[in-house]
């Protein structure tokens, strides 16, 4: 899933405009001076006598870099919609072109139908054998079937896209009702034709689309908490490491002046 997530977020720094990417990095480039400057000023706020060394500056410059990184990303989220969008019609191609998936799709559904209608399957070749086919001698044999294909189209979406997938789960499964209606569609318009099982693929590539483009602005707002939380718990490092050796030479030189 962090994959997935750091590829959604570099695609969408690739897509950013050369001249809102050049104005992003130049407010990115102060942010980073400010948190370099107040990084290395913080502890002197409660301890006059400390002085930055080059150690800490190399933890304020890490500071820096981060921040002008993490508001590139920031920023960047923001074309999450086009990209989304984009990655499901690529995933779509991909999977209409995998000759394995559909090979063990078809077993899957083979057998679902089978299951349920075992006398209709009699003298049908088995799958993987020259001929073998899925009958259609009834309106449920087809919804089985087509069922199957978009259950497997999703799981292999949930696969290739695990972070996608998680802001997806909110949404309610692909109802009968959608599966009846795309065959019943298909049927007006090729009467004497046979389904075509990659129309499952389209259903649901168009249920995912709709979900995760329903959800974009929410998933740009969950996006953006996810790089304030990541930014904040890198911060806190080198912060925290030059407010703890202030604090360890004030205490030593609180500790010599009660000595003398």
């Amino acid at each position: 899933m962090v994959r997935d997530f750091f590829e959604i977020l570099s695609q969408c720094i690739a897509s950013v405009n050369s001249g809102v990417f050049f104005r992003v990095v130049l407010l990115a480039l102060m942010l980073g001076t400010l948190c370099w400057v107040g990084c290395s000023y913080s502890s002197r706020l409660w301890h006059k006598r400390f002085h930055v060394k080059v150690k800490h500056h190399v933890l304020c410059a890490i500071a820096a870099v981060l921040t002008v990184v993490f508001t590139v990303l920031f920023c960047a989220v923001g074309n999450l919609k086009f990209i989304v969008n984009d990655m499901i019609d690529q995933w779509s191609e991909k999977l209409l072109e995998n000759d394995e998936w559909h090979s063990q799709t078809y077993t899957k559904a083979f057998y679902a139908v089978k299951e349920l209608y075992p006398d209709e399957f009699s003298g049908v070749p088995q799958p993987g054998t020259a001929n073998s086919y899925i009958p259609f001698n009834n309106e449920e044999m087809k919804q089985i079937c087509v069922k199957m294909y978009v259950i497997e189209a999703c799981n292999n979406f949930s696969t290739r896209h695990p972070f996608l997938d998680k802001i997806l789960k909110a949404r309610p499964g692909i109802s009968k009702e959608d599966i009846i209606n795309d065959i019943r569609e298909y049927f007006k318009i090729n009467t004497n034709g046979i389904y075509p099982l990659c129309r499952a693929v389209v259903i649901a590539t168009e249920h995912i689309r709709e979900g995760l483009l329903k959800q974009s602005p929410k998933t740009v707002r969950k996006t953006r908490g996810i790089l304030v939380a990541l930014f904040l718990a890198v911060q806190m490092f080198p912060f925290g490491m030059i407010g703890y050796c202030a604090y360890k030479e004030l205490k030593i030189f609180n500790f010599n002046i009660k000595q003398q």
